[in-house]
């Protein structure tokens, strides 16, 4: 659908003015547009145009998914100066998960396993790989959303095979899709500062080309508010634009806010500001990617509420127990029930959409006609007493399954596309007060417009 640009005259930067021109002539943004937006002081233009980009690509949704962290071991084989989470063999804090307590965690009604880790200094391939099993037959449902490019990287030298074995042999073993983590910035200035044992940029990148060749979608990362320039930032999103380009494997961007912890690489935490500004340009500049996150976990509850209506799509999901970040000393809780994930969403003007690692669009949750609901009344949240394991859908009245259509499964950029009348066929009520439908963003595409081929295919993985 094509970009909705009323709102472009009350931009007061004339940088944002010429980015906002740019948008509603169809032209491509560059990396000085990048930029401007950064240094831009002109916080809520900034959020207008990234939003304008964002509804025109997801309409008034936001994502979320019933998933659980795993962090199966901090034992690390390498050191980086921006790490709280890695220990040695030794350290007070060094801990390993056995197979069974892996399993344990994820006996749960969850739509995603996320699995990540240090680099063990003793653990085989084959481990990992059993890993997979043992958490496929623990929970047959859940996709496994597993292992960076880092800890493949790792996995094809301690094993002495190549790349593309590795992935033959993880989706054997049960691999759905991957993570985006260990790409921190495109920089090999930051690289050999802060985590010169690491992979950088190039290797990064080729790796993930070669898991979209196998057909597994990824996702993609930024470390920011460091050592970092803005010029890197925006390098950084630049290489994963044009890689992109090529393969369309992509699923989703996820800034992520770096913590202070112990490091004292920097005297103060970026601002909320920066924040939105960093989420804001990478929607206006990843325009092929179909999903920009709000990882509530790095930046917080509210400004990842916030983060909706600056281009952000999704809060990632309820997590369970996350425990890299929180090393560092992230002030956000460890996990968050699905009721104060709808919570989040709606108090952003938007409507909730509970997700599958691959974006297949699962329930919808309309906003209920009167503030009844728990999550609509703000005060006392009294869903933070729910257990993790409650489906969102059985304390919600609005919800409307798409699970079990008859012959058809949609995906977010599916669900962004379509009518009211098309929503209403398939159970989804119309907004309440509006006898159009949700608005304005579900007029359908304009004349001429396209969706970006990184959206439009669908799933064959």
């Amino acid at each position: 659908m094509g970009i909705d640009h009323g709102d472009f005259r009350y931009l007061t930067d004339p940088a944002l003015r010429r980015i906002g021109d740019k948008l509603a002539a169809g032209e491509r943004l560059d990396s000085a547009d990048g930029l401007a937006v950064l240094a831009s002081p002109d916080l809520l233009g900034v959020g207008r145009l990234a939003n304008a980009v964002k509804e025109s690509l997801s309409g008034p949704y936001a994502f979320f998914v019933l998933n659980r962290q795993i962090n199966p071991t901090n034992l690390c084989v390498i050191s980086c100066k921006f790490c709280d989470f890695a220990a040695k063999a030794g350290d007070d804090d060094a801990y390993e998960m056995t197979m069974d307590e892996i399993a344990e965690k994820v006996r749960e009604p969850i739509h995603e396993v996320h699995l990540v880790g240090g680099l063990h200094p003793t653990w085989p391939f084959e481990y990992y790989e059993e890993m997979l099993r043992a958490i496929r037959r623990a929970n047959p449902v859940a996709q496994i959303k597993a292992f960076t490019a880092v800890e493949i990287d790792f996995f094809a030298k301690i094993a002495k095979i190549s790349i593309e074995e590795v992935f033959d042999r993880l989706i054997a073993a049960g691999l759905d899709t991957m993570p985006g983590g260990g790409a921190e910035v495109f920089s090999e200035r930051i690289r050999a500062a802060l985590y010169r044992e690491k992979i950088g940029a190039d290797e990064w990148l080729a790796i993930h080309r070669t898991a979209h060749a196998k057909g597994i979608r990824t996702n993609a990362t930024l470390l920011y508010g460091h050592i970092e320039t803005h010029e890197e930032r925006i390098e950084h999103l630049m290489r994963l634009r044009h890689l992109q380009d090529d393969t369309g494997g992509f699923f989703s961007f996820i800034p992520l806010e770096f913590q202070l912890g112990y490091t004292n690489l920097v005297e103060r935490q970026a601002t909320a500001l920066d924040g939105l500004k960093t989420i804001a340009a990478s929607r206006l500049i990843l325009d092929n990617f179909p999903h920009i996150k709000a990882y509530w976990v790095m930046l917080g509850e509210e400004t990842a509420s916030m983060a909706l209506q600056w281009g952000a799509d999704d809060l990632d999901g309820t997590i369970g127990e996350e425990k890299i970040a929180h090393a560092a000393l992230a002030t956000s809780p460890l996990g968050l029930t699905s009721h104060k994930m709808l919570k989040l969403i709606r108090e952003a003007g938007r409507i909730p959409v509970q997700r599958d690692a691959r974006y297949r669009a699962l329930t919808v949750f309309p906003s209920p006609p009167e503030p009844t609901h728990w999550s609509q009344r703000g005060g006392l949240d009294v869903g933070a007493d729910i257990p993790l394991k409650v489906d969102p859908a059985l304390a919600d009245s609005t919800a409307v399954s798409l699970e079990n259509l008859e012959n058809e499964a949609l995906y977010s950029w599916d669900l962004a596309a379509m009518t009211p009348e098309e929503l209403a066929a398939r159970g989804v009520p119309r907004a309440p007060g509006d006898p159009t439908g949700f608005g304005a963003a579900f007029a359908g595409p304009a004349p001429g417009s396209t969706t970006p081929a990184a959206v439009a295919e669908s799933e064959a993985s």
